[in-house]
């Protein structure tokens, strides 16, 4: 018993002893694991994934949108074109909106309604078209005498009828049609050959018949 407490003093005197050691006879550095392996880039930290996913994400897609400058949001308010103007403009698909094009709403609660655009406001993604409009709240009580306002439309809800037309516009039609020609082309040209017409593949055929008969 007197061995046992003699041994747990000397345990104890140890570890003390150890806290009273100066600073300069310590390791400089205690960990198992080289610092330069685990050092990283901050953007690595911070994102943990490819930059390309970081650009598939929701809130990066938004923020794009919202902060796109006036030459993007010309693009992105595009809308379609009706059958007949594909036919006629060489398949073309869609260009974006302008003042004056006629258009029909293909969505919403006006859908099926026709008329000529008024306005396209690029910064809210809207465009006003002539003929909707609306009851403008408390403009009666308030006696003003304007009392109808345009209704915002988005104009991916709206279908192309006839196309207002001027230099820059037929510019427009006419490099999309060069584009989609071009295209055609590069299709047709990468069209294989059919496997029967390959003589190769013909000799390649008989060869295997033949080792599957047995007569080779």
């Amino acid at each position: 018993m007197q061995s046992r407490s003699l041994f747990v003093l000397l345990a104890m005197a140890v570890g003390a002893g150890a806290f009273m050691v100066p600073s300069i006879f310590a390791p400089q550095s205690c960990s198992l694991v080289d610092s330069s392996i685990v050092r990283t880039r901050a953007s690595e930290i911070v994102m943990g994934v490819h930059r390309n996913d970081q650009q598939k994400r929701r809130r990066t897609s938004l923020l794009r949108h919202v902060n796109a400058p006036l030459h993007q949001r010309r693009v992105i308010m595009s809308s379609p074109l009706s059958k007949e103007l594909r036919e006629q403009y060489g398949g073309v698909r869609s260009i974006p909106i302008r003042t004056g094009d006629e258009i029909v709403v293909t969505a919403g609660d006006h859908r099926k309604k026709t008329g000529k655009v008024i306005g396209v406001d690029r910064k809210k993604y809207y465009i006003h078209i002539e003929g909707i409009t609306r009851e403008k709240a408390g403009a009666k009580e308030a006696g003003k005498t304007s009392t109808t306002i345009p209704v915002p439309i988005r104009a991916s809800k709206v279908r192309i009828t006839k196309l207002y037309l001027d230099k820059s516009r037929e510019q427009i039609l006419a490099r999309k049609m060069e584009g989609r020609k071009e295209l055609a082309q590069k299709g047709a040209e990468r069209k294989l050959v059919p496997a029967t017409e390959d003589a190769d593949f013909q000799a390649y055929q008989k060869k295997l018949a033949s080792i599957l008969d047995g007569s080779a």
